[in-house]
């Protein structure tokens, strides 16, 4: 019979991409809660000020800024983190951006920068993780995802696509590493009520009682938080998830079963 499960990550390290802020952050800051080493990633300095303030709260974390759609600089972070904490057990792709614009609009410079951020920057930060991961005999890798990800709305078409392929990623991925004891696992968040959504809402004309009124109609009253989205990875990523691979996990309140 094997030990008793737990949600106790002390002496394990993990890589999130996009933590300065948002989901990430909030990835990044319940990992840290749960005793993990936390490597924060982005391309925004703001991350620094975000590891700094863990630290402050006797957590264990590091910034590093990296562009995950440059293999560079996606080598240099994971091989940081191992020259950190002596090795790499998890890792995060979060970062991505939610640009929109119709099939019209589409212009090749605008279908490459959500491509090379959302799906190619996956693929390269699995592509430098896995190999550490193998040699310390596993590790667990979570996608995320998005509702869009089957079909998407109108404005959303590369951004969908982007997120459609994160879903063939993660299920390539976890049965081309099972043997090896890696496991890949999709998060598919509902409507988060990030800084960049609630900022975006306003600026479209969406917030007050139209934004109160969408929410009162949400199968349990309310948009999701990145905490939401941070229990998710903590569990798919735990002990008690140890045989759970190739799953895509939806944390929306219930949107996506009406």
């Amino acid at each position: 019979m094997r030990e008793k499960a737990s949600f106790n990550f002390a002496g394990k390290t993990v890589l999130v991409t996009g933590a300065a802020k948002g989901i990430g952050a909030a990835i990044a800051e319940q990992f840290g809660s749960y005793g993990a080493n936390v490597v924060v990633a982005d391309v925004d300095e703001q991350g620094e000020a975000a590891a700094a303030g863990w630290r402050q709260l006797g957590r264990s974390a590091r910034f590093i800024r990296c562009d995950v759609s440059r293999g560079s600089e996606v080598a240099k972070t994971v091989a940081y983190a191992e020259q950190e904490f002596g090795g790499l057990d998890i890792l995060v792709n979060n970062a991505g951006i939610f640009p929109r614009a119709r099939l019209a609009e589409t212009d090749e410079a605008f279908w490459d920068r959500v491509m090379d951020i959302n799906l190619k920057g996956a693929y390269l930060m699995c592509q430098a993780a896995v190999p550490g991961m193998i040699s310390r005999g596993g590790g667990s890798i979570v996608n995320i995802g998005s509702l869009h990800a089957t079909s998407g709305a109108p404005d959303t078409l590369a951004y969908a696509i982007s997120k459609g392929g994160i879903v063939t990623l993660t299920r390539n991925l976890a049965s081309a590493l099972a043997r090896q004891r890696v496991r890949v696992n999709c998060i598919h968040p509902g409507w988060v009520a990030s800084d960049g959504e609630m900022a975006r809402l306003a600026a479209a004309g969406e917030g007050g009682d139209s934004l109160e009124k969408a929410i009162s109609r949400m199968p349990m009253g309310r948009m999701q938080t990145g905490d939401d989205i941070a229990s998710a990875a903590v569990f798919m990523t735990s002990d008690f998830a140890d045989q759970i691979t190739g799953q895509q996990l939806t944390v929306d309140g219930g949107i996506s079963s009406r």
